[in-house]
């Protein structure tokens, strides 16, 4: 009886947690478009970002593109909804390693939230979470978090103005 009860329950919160997926998916918010003047907490960036979005398979997909006018580097990045585990690796720039990114993504109401873990040979160094929302014409990406035992807050602020 009790492992029938265990199997009930986990039977439910399976149901409970495709459905919570099920809603979630479907309260995607838009983001789509350009948004040339951008500023962190510590300056203007020079450039642009560029957000697409489409349905793939169910799946809201995002692909935000980074022109940057002073290195005319250009970077994109792709955030899926689902909630699945995606592991990437990248260089990153200011210290010149190489790390691996495990991240997922979902949308929540009119954001689309995302939590990544980083590491560095093999060990876990850092854990972050990126809140990006549209609020009129104004694009807010949110990004908190730890690495390597210093806290990380960065906010970046986009119009299409």
């Amino acid at each position: 009886m009790k492992y029938i009860t265990i199997f009930v329950i986990v039977i439910a919160s399976f149901f409970s947690f495709a459905s919570l997926a099920e809603t979630e998916k479907k309260s995607c918010p838009i983001l789509e478009g350009r948004y040339p003047k951008c500023k962190s907490e510590i300056r203007d960036i020079r450039g642009e970002y560029i957000v697409e979005q489409y349905l793939k398979d169910d799946v809201m997909f995002y692909q935000i593109h980074y022109n940057d006018d002073e290195t005319n580097e250009s970077r994109t990045d792709a955030i899926r909804t689902d909630g699945v585990l995606e592991s990437r690796k990248e260089r990153l720039p200011r210290v010149g390693i190489r790390v691996r990114i495990d991240s997922k993504s979902l949308c929540n109401g009119d954001s689309v939230i995302s939590t990544a873990d980083v590491y560095f040979l093999g060990k876990k160094a850092g854990a972050f979470t990126t809140k990006i929302y549209l609020e009129g014409t104004t694009l807010y990406s949110n990004l908190d978090g730890k690495y390597l035992n210093k806290q990380i807050a960065k906010r970046i602020v986009c119009t299409q103005d």
